[in-house]
């Protein structure tokens, strides 16, 4: 969806609170008597990217012959959170959380807009006495949803005796890429070019909607969740899940954990997992797990593609964590990979790791990949060092040599670096870019400006 309603709504949650933002409320001291005074906590954080690529948009408009261009894009994103502010109602009560992001082309292009962004985040939270309520475009993560993004409102309490009960719902918040400027349709003549955005119809959001809740039984080592999630597309059901969760300390040195969602409309486990983690000494830590997949099932019901459900596949294995010596970690693992009608794969990893001395960290890496119609060798390596000058440096280097040539590259290369020098107990500065060439890119160069300033302004005293 567009950015205009949703930031509307942003404006209108930061007008209704700013009085409560502005001055944290503050008790002058009473001759005599201890002096009190009102925190919050304030959060802001600023990070920048910008990348450099060539690209060929395939096939070319009308089927014209595909012709490439320079795009230097520029992302900014920002968020902004403050706790435990006052209402009137009480006392560290209310939450509130905004964030957003930005996008500008600096070179000329031919399929997308100079500028764009949207508000990802912009929701404020009333919580008292083991219940909250959190209005406004907000996440719901875990359990059936698995990750559901809407316009809407959340409810959590404690029931007691251990269970905790979550409701959620509102509208969907609609993909961006799913509109398009222009479309292009090959081998078509009077309908072959819709270049008027307005041409298509814009989707109902009223038509867009979700639902769910969970119930969660915790206990100090024993952790059980049941979860419903309902989405609708254009009115008609797009994902109805079912989510059941069990986590378990039996022993201190074990952990286990199982996890399955089913997708009722299908009649199928869209995803099964199951681990147990086990530490029998300190120097040692293991762990197997167990993955069913079907990743079709992740399609929304009205998705063509989601009558193809051929690409399921069950993965089992382990990794082992040793410690033989001071400062050196060895790490393996190995999985193996049955897929339907194919094939099976796998893949197996090991790493190892050399703290130097106390600033200074090596990682030596190699993988070996096995998949359907293709696989590869990797090799990565890392060193990462603190200086004294309150500066940080990290340089990486990775590669990758496949089975079967893609594109006509049989080999791809990744160079990165960052550089962090810590301004003061609050301000962070980073600086970070990389450098790669695959199948896909004969360069590709990007780069990351970040700063990270951390505020806490408690309040002493009158002002």
């Amino acid at each position: 969806m567009r950015a205009a309603p949703t930031l509307s709504v942003a404006v209108a949650i930061l007008i209704f609170v700013q009085p409560l933002v502005a001055e944290p409320q503050v008790l002058a001291p009473t001759p005599g008597a201890g002096q009190t005074s009102d925190r919050f906590e304030l959060q802001a954080q600023s990070q920048t990217y910008a990348t450099l690529f060539r690209r060929a948009l395939l096939p070319g408009p009308a089927g014209s012959l595909v012709q490439t261009e320079t795009v230097l894009p520029v992302f900014e994103y920002v968020q902004v959170r403050a706790r435990n502010l006052d209402s009137p109602w009480h006392r560290d009560s209310v939450d509130i959380e905004l964030s957003g992001w930005g996008r500008a082309l600096f070179t000329n292009n031919t399929f997308e807009r100079p500028a764009d962004g949207d508000v990802q985040t912009a929701s404020v939270t009333y919580h008292q006495r083991g219940a909250s309520f959190k209005l406004g475009r907000q996440q719901f993560v875990g359990g059936a949803a698995r990750f559901a993004r809407f316009d809407g409102a959340a409810l959590e309490t404690a029931l007691g005796a251990g269970f905790t009960a979550h409701a959620y719902g509102g509208m969907t918040v609609l993909p961006r890429w799913n509109q398009r400027l222009s479309y292009y349709h090959l081998g078509s003549n009077a309908d072959s070019l819709l270049r008027n955005p307005e041409t298509f119809q814009q989707p109902e959001r009223s038509g867009h909607w979700m639902l769910g809740g969970r119930l969660v039984y915790s206990q100090p080592s024993l952790t059980a969740s049941a979860s419903f999630h309902e989405q609708r597309e254009q009115g008609e059901l797009g994902h109805r899940n079912l989510g059941l969760d069990l986590r378990g300390t039996p022993t201190a040195d074990v952990t286990g954990a199982v996890s399955a969602i089913v997708d009722t409309d299908a009649g199928r486990l869209a995803d099964t997992r199951a681990w147990v983690d086990w530490t029998p000494a300190t120097w040692l830590t293991g762990s197997l797990e167990y993955l069913h997949t079907e990743p079709a099932l992740w399609l929304s019901r009205q998705s063509v593609l989601s009558v193809f459900s051929n690409d399921r596949f069950d993965e089992v294995g382990g990794i082992a964590k040793l410690r033989p010596l001071k400062g050196l970690t060895v790490e393996g693992l190995a999985f193996a990979t049955l897929y339907q009608d194919r094939k099976p794969g796998g893949r197996v990893e090991a790493t190892a790791r050399f703290v130097v001395d106390e600033s200074t960290l090596v990682r030596l890496s190699y993988a070996r990949v096995v998949a359907p119609g293709n696989g590869y060798h990797s090799l990565r390596s890392s060193i990462s060092r603190r200086f004294p000058s309150r500066l940080a440096a990290t340089l990486e280097a990775y590669g990758y040599f496949y089975d079967e040539p893609i594109q006509l590259y049989d080999t791809s290369f990744v160079y990165a670096g960052t550089l962090s020098y810590e301004a003061s107990a609050r301000l962070n500065l980073l600086w970070g870019a990389s450098l790669m060439r695959s199948p896909y890119a004969a360069i590709d160069a990007q780069t990351l400006v970040r700063a990270n300033y951390a505020f806490d302004f408690p309040a002493q005293g009158a002002r």
